[in-house]
């Protein structure tokens, strides 16, 4: 609870901030409505991260390892968002299109995140993974978990509205004490920031749905047996692979009850 407190405080101060910053420097893009609004919200985590971080590091019976595991995680998955919000071109879309242009010689923003988010989730896999198969399922349950979030963000509040999903999933299944004391960070933050993004006042842009999807990946890759790790990167295989030949988008207006979580509150 005191996690959760302090991190919903420090958001709700810390917004305000941000957004006149963002809106000052005309870092701004058009959202589905083709209206221009602040990108890279997403970059007000950061302080809530570095602050419950602190806290969780006071308590002596906490490891410190799994703590700097989730900033260095977090971290270095803004660091490579923000410059995707900033300078990112949309003109390549789709893991095969940005691996495509690669392979051509080509770097674009979204190839330079997809590299470094596999060496990131390779790293930090092996920091928590006691043997070889418990590290390659780590590796791509953060990796593919980390960009589940950015194919979905593509209509406000969606991209939050699955964190909550899976939130709600994993910890159904059970999650470790650590994993929970970060979960709950992650959830202060999104009360307050939430209501805004799904209105359409903010767009969290890939820093935050690449921080969003990289807590899910550490917080399943911490908590999980391997045989159920198995089981959500089969899924994440699959979400992917359809992703990459039909639109989420049009398959969710499809969906009567897909289409009427998406819309609601919007």
């Amino acid at each position: 609870m005191i996690l959760f407190l302090a991190s919903a405080i420090t958001t709700y101060f810390t917004l305000p901030f941000i957004y006149s910053l963002l809106k000052g420097a005309n870092i701004l893009r058009k959202n589905y409505k083709g209206d221009s609004i602040p990108v890279g919200m997403g970059i007000a985590l950061i302080p809530v991260l570095i602050l419950n971080s602190t806290i969780i590091l006071s308590y002596k019976d906490r490891s410190s390892e799994i703590v700097l595991v989730f900033l260095l995680g977090n971290l270095t998955m803004a660091f490579i968002g923000i410059i995707d919000d900033l300078i990112g071109n949309r003109d390549t879309l789709g893991i095969k299109g940005h691996m495509g242009a690669l392979a051509r010689g080509r770097l674009t923003t979204g190839g330079l995140k997809a590299v470094m988010g596999i060496m990131i989730a390779l790293f930090i896999s092996i920091l928590l993974s006691t043997n070889v198969v418990d590290l390659l399922v780590n590796l791509l349950i953060i990796a593919l978990m980390t960009n589940l979030i950015n194919l979905l963000d593509l209509r406000p509040g969606r991209g939050i509205k699955a964190f909550f999903t899976i939130s709600i999933i994993f910890l159904i299944i059970g999650l470790t004490k650590e994993s929970e004391e970060l979960l709950f960070i992650m959830l202060g933050y999104l009360i307050i920031y939430f209501p805004k993004d799904l209105k359409g006042k903010y767009m969290m842009g890939d820093v935050g749905s690449n921080t969003l999807g990289v807590n899910l990946g550490i917080i399943a890759a911490i908590s999980f047996s391997t045989f159920t790790k198995v089981i959500i990167v089969s899924i994440l295989i699959f979400i992917h692979l359809f992703a990459e030949r039909y639109s989420i988008t049009d398959v969710i207006k499809k969906i009567k009850i897909l289409n009427f979580i998406d819309e609601l509150g919007r």
